[in-house]
Formats: C-alpha cells, sequence, structure tokens
C-alpha cells in the first residue's frame, strides 16, 4: 500500500460497493450491486479496510487538485481566458441547477460519504480482525473525518443538505434536507469525537493527523457561527485552531529552509523562503516543512507504479502560452513548461492585491516567485537580434487581444526542475506533494474568528503575522480588517492552494456575488449575474429522482 513513503492510491476490486450512481434511471444514494458480494462477506481482514480508506483519500486528492471549480473557477480570483470561454464558469445565463460542475461535486462528497459508511461498516464485522484496538481506532477515526468533512463542505456549498450516517442497501427516495446549521453541528460532532484517536504527527504522509481534524473544526464552527449568529460558535474557531497555531507541532517557516535554500531561481537570480515553500521534496511536515498541517502525496514513482492521479497538472493548466508571441518559443522551464493556460489568475491576483501602498516589499509578489518579464528566446526571430530582450507589453497587449493566453507564471505552480524528462515527461506536469492543509490558512481562519467578535487587534495580530514572513512593510492596524482584506490576503498566500468556493459561500450574504462582479475576469457576469446566493443549487436531477419527499431548491435558482 505505500511505495516510498507515500501512500500508494489504487483503484480497488470492491468499487461496486460503492452506493451513489449517476444514471438517471437510479434512486439518489441508490446502491445497484454487480455481483453476489456484499459488505458481509467480502471484507476479510483489516488490511482490505485500509484500502477502502485509501480510496477515500484518493477521491479527495483527485478532487482538490484537478477540478477547476474547487480552486476557484468563476470567482473573483480565476477564471478561463478568452479563447477557452467555452470552459469557463461565469456566464451566469448558462449557469442553473442542471450545470455539471454542481452535480459532479455533489456527487463526490455523498460518494465520499458512502465510502466511509462502507468502511465503518465494514471494521465492525466479526469476520475482520485487527492487530490492536488503537489500529481499529484511528482506521473508524480517518472514516469519520471523511464522513464529516464532507458533510461540512456540503454545508458551505449547497446548505442543509441530507445526512447519511448508515450503509445503503436499498434504493431510497425519501432523503430529507436537514437544515445548513444541523449539517455543520453533525460534521463539527464528528470531528470531535475523532480528536483522541488521531496522531499529532504521522510518518506515512497524507494520513490524517489531528491538526487536520482541529483546522476543519475552526472552518465548520465559523461557517455554524455564521449561519446561527452565536458568538460561541466562533469562540470554538478560535479554540481549535489556536490548538494548531500555538500547539508546537506546526510553525511558520520564517528562514530559508530544504534542500534548495541555498539555490536561487535561475531566471531572476534570486529566492526567498516563500519560493522555497513550493519546491520538490519541501512540502510535507515529514521533509521538515513544519508549515504543512496536512498533505496530498504526490510521487512521481507511485505514478509509474500505476496511480494515474499522483501529479499535478499545473503547468499545464496555470501557465500562460508564453510561445504565441513572436520571437518567444518553447515550453521549457523559462516559459513556465508546457503551458496551454486551461485557467488563469483575474486582475485581482495578477495585480490589484498587489498595491505598493499595502504590498510594498512582499516576497509573495517578488519576480522570484511572480514572473511578470517576458524574455525573447527565438534565435530565428529577426535573425536573433531580440534573444534575452524583454517583451514589451505592448508585444503582450497584441497578441493577448481577444485570446488572454499571457499572464504572469506563478512559480508555486510550475517548477525549474521537471522530475520524469528522461522518461517521457514533457514538463505539463510536477511530481511534488501538495499542501491540503498549510498552516496560514488555519491562522486566517483564527483572524476572521476574531473579526466576527470584533476582537480586530487579534485579527490584524494574526494577519501580520503572514505579512511579516512575507517581509511586507505595511502591517495592518485594527481598523484596515475587515472581511474583504481577510478574503485579499488568502488570495495573496493562498491562491490555487485554498477551496475559493467553500470560503466565499461559507461567508453568507452577498460576499460571493459581490466579490464576482467585482473582481469578474469578463465584464458580462455581472451583466447576467442579476441574482444574489450565497449556496449553490441542489442539483435538479438530485430533486427528480428523490420522489417520495420534495429537496426544496436553495433561493435564487429556481
Amino acid at each position: 500500500m505505500m511505495r516510498s513513503k507515500h501512500i500508494l492510491y489504487t483503484g480497488l476490486l470492491i468499487l461496486f460497493l460503492l452506493p451513489f450512481q449517476a444514471c438517471d434511471d437510479e434512486a439518489f444514494l441508490e446502491q445497484t450491486p454487480e455481483s453476489f458480494y456484499t459488505v458481509d462477506n467480502i471484507f476479510q481482514s483489516s488490511e482490505q479496510v485500509d484500502q477502502v480508506l485509501v480510496t477515500l483519500y484518493r477521491i479527495n486528492r483527485d478532487l482538490n487538485i484537478f477540478n477547476g471549480q474547487i480552486k476557484g473557477l468563476g470567482t473573483d480570483v480565476l477564471t478561463s481566458p478568452d479563447f477557452r470561454y467555452g470552459g469557463n464558469f461565469s456566464d451566469y445565463s448558462r449557469i442553473n441547477s442542471e450545470t455539471g460542475a454542481f452535480r459532479s461535486i455533489f456527487d463526490h462528497y455523498y460518494n465520499m460519504i458512502s465510502i466511509a459508511n462502507t468502511a465503518l461498516n465494514a471494521a465492525e464485522l466479526e469476520s475482520v480482525t485487527w492487530e490492536s484496538e488503537e489500529d481499529k481506532s484511528y482506521a473508524t477515526a480517518q472514516a469519520r473525518f471523511f464522513r464529516a468533512y464532507a458533510h461540512g463542505c456540503l454545508a458551505e456549498l449547497f446548505g442543509g443538505v441530507p445526512i447519511v450516517t448508515e450503509l445503503v442497501t436499498e434504493p431510497r427516495f425519501d432523503y430529507e434536507r436537514a437544515t445548513r446549521e444541523a449539517t455543520y453541528q453533525f460534521a463539527i460532532d464528528e470531528m470531535e469525537a475523532i480528536l483522541n484517536n488521531l496522531p499529532e504527527t504521522t510518518t506515512q504522509d497524507g494520513r490524517v493527523v489531528k491538526g487536520a481534524a482541529q483546522h476543519y473544526l475552526a472552518e465548520f464552527y465559523l461557517g455554524l457561527g455564521i449561519e446561527s449568529s452565536n458568538s460561541s460558535a466562533y469562540d470554538k474557531a478560535i479554540q481549535h485552531a489556536t490548538s494548531v497555531i500555538d500547539g508546537g507541532t506546526y510553525a511558520l517557516n520564517t528562514e530559508r529552509f530544504g534542500p534548495r535554500k541555498d539555490d536561487v531561481n535561475p531566471f531572476v537570480g534570486r529566492a526567498n523562503v516563500w519560493w522555497d515553500l513550493f519546491q520538490h521534496d519541501n512540502i510535507s511536515y515529514n521533509d521538515g516543512n513544519k508549515e504543512c498541517v496536512w498533505v496530498f502525496p504526490i510521487d512521481f514513482d507511485a505514478f509509474k507504479a500505476g496511480d494515474n492521479g499522483s501529479y499535478l497538472n499545473y503547468p499545464r493548466n496555470f501557465s500562460p502560452v508564453g510561445r504565441a508571441i513572436p520571437g518567444v518559443t518553447g515550453v521549457a522551464e523559462d516559459v513556465g513548461g508546457r503551458g496551454v493556460a486551461i485557467w488563469r489568475p483575474t486582475d485581482l491576483v495578477i495585480d490589484l492585491l498587489w498595491d505598493e501602498s499595502i504590498s510594498s516589499g512582499d516576497i509573495r509578489n517578488d519576480e522570484s516567485n511572480i514572473r511578470r518579464k517576458i524574455y525573447y528566446n527565438d534565435p530565428d526571430h529577426e535573425g536573433g537580434a531580440l534573444v534575452g530582450q524583454e517583451v514589451p507589453q505592448s508585444a503582450i497587449d497584441e497578441t493577448n487581444n481577444g485570446m488572454g493566453w499571457i499572464f504572469p507564471i506563478f512559480e508555486k505552480l510550475t517548477t525549474d526542475q521537471f522530475v520524469g524528462l528522461d522518461q517521457g515527461e514533457n514538463r505539463s506536469n510536477l511530481f511534488r506533494d501538495e499542501y491540503a492543509i498549510r498552516l496560514p490558512e488555519t491562522i486566517l481562519l483564527r483572524a476572521e474568528a476574531y473579526l466576527r467578535k470584533g476582537e480586530n487587534q487579534k485579527a490584524a495580530d494574526d494577519i501580520n503575522s503572514i505579512r511579516s514572513r512575507a517581509n511586507c512593510d505595511y502591517l495592518v492596524a485594527a481598523g484596515d480588517v475587515d472581511i474583504d482584506f481577510i478574503l485579499d490576503e488568502r488570495a495573496r498566500e493562498l491562491f490555487a492552494e485554498e477551496s475559493r468556493w467553500h470560503t466565499l459561500l461559507r461567508m453568507g450574504g452577498t460576499v460571493a456575488t459581490d466579490r464576482i462582479k467585482a473582481n469578474a475576469y469578463y465584464e458580462h457576469v455581472a451583466q447576467t449575474l442579476t441574482f444574489d446566493y450565497n449556496l449553490w443549487p441542489i442539483p435538479q436531477s438530485v430533486i427528480d429522482r428523490n420522489k417520495d419527499v420534495l429537496l426544496e431548491q436553495n433561493p435564487g435558482w429556481n
């Protein structure tokens, strides 16, 4: 199950046990076994139960790495370039309760719940033996973690949803929506119940640790407080976040670290601790990165061994098409790899966040981390006379006209040292671990909880701990802190790391739609987004199949 120090995410022969089916003639959460095997007779060992847990890790990793909506597509931070307009998530004349992105993510989380319930059921079978009660407790804690996590994420995106705690063995058409508050509370109760069964750290990269549960407790308590207007929920959010921040296990990296701490970004001749944060063999807690609370293991050896999801397609998806500029050629490191610009950052992420008044000195905006300068490199263009010269903005604008495929290279999403080139790789992918939770996100959760309690100075102190590490000349005062500032700071720190839709919709009110209208890449967004919402719609196909009980649609999506 392990290769190197990573979980090897493999397919399971028992996947037919999973109850969430997509076919229109099957019930919501219906299970349709395709053989005579059942949960009661297929499981004979604890290793088989663990394989179900490995499936949970795999599907969660794949959603968070490969899904554009989770990354924030269509929000204030991420869009698609003009030439990929058809794949955009911004024209609200075309977005409705049948939009596939909603159904895909809804299904994903219920699939996770189903698998977790399968593991919990199997763990209690008499046919399954455990080496120790501790092993069993950790296995069931992992399953309950994912069940809680999925319900909490559903509450953030869709509001109150059916709470499913049992393995479904027969078709049902009578699911009832819980309230959003009750859904958050279920996730919280589950997470709190397993804390003592989760280790502080683990030698097996990617496995759930206590800090991950505490992080999500802080997040879900924030959501509960917003939904219920109960300030005691903010106190609990602060309590759990503080356990992670000040518990002694994790810490911000304030000095250069890791195997490349003496290296520089070769294209600008310098580097810093922010650059170090995204280097190969420098992500995981077990690599010495005390900022990493939870990690998605990515490994080239695992990829070659059959884990087809063990890669980051960031250079392909996030890198610009620099070769479209006359005089710029290639798909090598100097242009960010083999970029095809599936997604592009919005103007907020490229420029507005980095106004000199707020971001002077900020190393996150340094050329070593966001490369804004493009250089001619084609020796066949103009006889090679321009090689090494900076491409003027006028040439970039001319190339971008109607295409939108030239934008800065975010070094956290590419590398100057690609892996696997000698084995057929082509600079489309990274083979390094990826953060599931990085400590600054926990700090910003606590800052938000302090703000919502009216303790603005404590919120400012938390934000400034991150800004100080980033070498910002300007540290914020209590009066600077509001929700928009926290969202901006999250974008500066966590672009392409956080699940931006979860963050915006959790905020409630009109935060999501206000931010989208103000910062969307396309002008037509404000024209077509004619209603406010703070929840995604329940997929219409789910409503239609749950024929015995009406699942009410979320406001604005009828």
